[in-house]
């Protein structure tokens, strides 16, 4: 199974090993293929290089019918907005409305926020790595980004120098999706993802 993925994603992330290990539990090998989310959508809804999205919000159905949700949630994502100047601090929507803010182009979520809360100043960014770059060189105020993502890639362009503002602006349930033609996949991954995430979901509510 192809499964596709933003760009920059590490291979050892905590929830690429436990879809790895829910398909190989139903006799399937996982393989991420990573690449920019507008170009994920097209080649998710066709169905050919990548038979699923490997974590996206539950709207992402209603753009891309030809996915099928597996109604587990697989994980949290922190969206957090990354600043070069730390006296800027963020920690709404609204304290973005007169800064200049790069994301990623294809976040869904991220774009109908910016827009429901009137952000003028936007620059759309192919990767996490662009979007931190703009934030560094001072051509946009601040980057929002997913965090456990963008901190991964700042790990390793120590020289960028910027910090998460937290608390988050927004914590978004994210699931995994497979093409409509692997439909019979739908049961074995559910029950599967409902054991493996079973502990994640305790230690969070603690």
């Amino acid at each position: 199974m192809h499964i596709g993925t933003l760009t920059q994603v590490s291979p050892q992330h905590p929830l690429v090993l436990r879809l790895q290990q829910a398909y190989q539990n139903i006799g399937l090998q996982m393989q991420l293929e990573t690449m920019p989310l507008e170009r994920l959508r097209l080649e998710a809804a066709r169905g050919v290089l990548v038979d699923g999205n490997l974590a996206a919000a539950a709207s992402l159905q209603q753009v891309v019918p030809q996915l099928i949700r597996i109604p587990v949630q697989v994980y949290q994502l922190e969206l957090t907005a990354f600043v070069r100047d730390p006296q800027l601090k963020p920690t709404q929507w609204a304290d973005l409305q007169s800064l200049r803010v790069s994301y990623m182009a294809g976040m869904l979520s991220v774009e109908a926020r910016l827009k429901q809360h009137q952000v003028k100043a936007l620059t759309a960014a192919l990767s996490l790595e662009q979007a931190l770059q703009y934030v560094a060189k001072g051509r946009v105020d601040v980057a929002v980004l997913p965090k456990a993502e963008a901190e991964y890639v700042l790990k390793q362009l120590p020289k960028l120098q910027l910090q998460a503002v937290l608390p988050a602006l927004e914590l978004l349930p994210m699931y995994h999706y497979i093409h409509q033609k692997h439909q019979a996949l739908v049961g074995p991954l559910t029950a599967q993802l409902t054991q493996i995430m079973a502990p994640v979901t305790t230690t969070q509510a603690q």
